[in-house]
């Protein structure tokens, strides 16, 4: 397990303000929220899932996913959506997105990553059906969407062979629409004074002074007053980035699967798969039995 968080984030952030006059304000006080990351091993969820390389029946280990955080917005509306509804619910929500939007290093063949995710939308599709009104199923699917796009942006480097997505914005919930992330700003316009911030942090954490802190974080808002273009380009990059998020298409090999009940849906679901080319196709019906299992279907 490792639990990751950004130490920049935690610092005083300055707000900065473009509506006329391109405003900089310094915010003193608590950071706007940052947020921590959980990583769990591959191996766990393989085996809790039963899609390891032992055969185990589906389900003979049980697990609680770890919703991954994407942005404040994504997960305040997912937070909202499952707000009241079933444990069970909320499992099964966190399941798919970890298990099928964004699945670790264990599922490296990209033709099956990409037909877990277009199960995911197909599961995502099924909840929305059967847990929520009207309102909540067009919210909730898209915002699947957009963890969809999200996913769609992986890649791999050929030499290391990591992986990596879009530097997706992170924006407070309730911030401006003009709002302006520091950290992005700092590290790229003046690494230099980040890294020094960095290091003074570290040394506050282990109960140092903290000397020189507030002189970086005024001198980098003088920058910013002086450069104007560097706000005008970062919110440039984050509306092409909100543009990939909300206006990607993905197309589902699975879609229009019959959402009336869960039988119904994992027969519809199995039909299909066997029409896809795969040889072995076990990680497509595990993982969905899986899903079926945690809402409760017994398998």
């Amino acid at each position: 397990m490792k639990i990751e968080s950004n130490v920049i984030s935690s610092l005083p952030r300055i707000d900065i303000q473009n509506r006329d006059n391109n405003q900089v304000k310094m915010v003193t006080g608590p950071a706007l929220p940052g947020h921590d990351s959980v990583e769990i091993s591959e191996a766990a969820r393989d085996l809790a899932a039963g899609t390891g390389g032992r055969e185990l029946p589906v389900g003979a280990i049980k697990h609680l996913s770890v919703r991954k955080f994407f942005t404040a917005e994504i997960d305040a509306s997912l937070d909202q959506l499952l707000k009241g509804k079933s444990p069970e619910v909320e499992e099964a929500v966190n399941y798919l997105i970890s298990s099928n939007f964004v699945p670790g290093s264990s599922v490296s063949d990209e033709s099956e990553r990409a037909a877990l995710l277009e199960s995911g939308l197909s599961q995502a599709k099924f909840i929305a059906d059967n847990y929520m009104t009207k309102g909540e199923a067009a919210e909730f699917l898209a915002t699947m969407n957009k963890i969809a796009a999200y996913a769609k942006t992986r890649t791999v480097d050929p030499e290391t062979g990591d992986a990596s997505y879009i530097d997706i914005p992170h924006k407070p919930e309730g911030a401006p629409d003009d709002y302006v992330d520091i950290d992005s700003l700092m590290k790229k316009y003046d690494p230099e004074s980040a890294d020094k911030l960095v290091e003074i942090v570290t040394d506050m954490s282990n109960g140092g002074s903290g000397e020189g802190f507030m002189e970086i974080m005024l001198e980098f808002k003088q920058k910013l007053a002086k450069n104007p273009q560097w706000s005008r380009n970062y919110r440039t990059e984050i509306n092409d980035l909100n543009s990939v998020l909300n206006n990607t298409k993905i197309d589902n090999r699975f879609a229009g699967a019959d959402t009336s009940n869960m039988a119904a849906f994992l027969e519809d679901m199995n039909s299909k798969f066997q029409n896809t080319s795969f040889e072995n196709k076990n990680f497509l019906t595990r993982n969905i039995e899986y899903f079926a299992l945690v809402l409760g279907k017994k398998i």
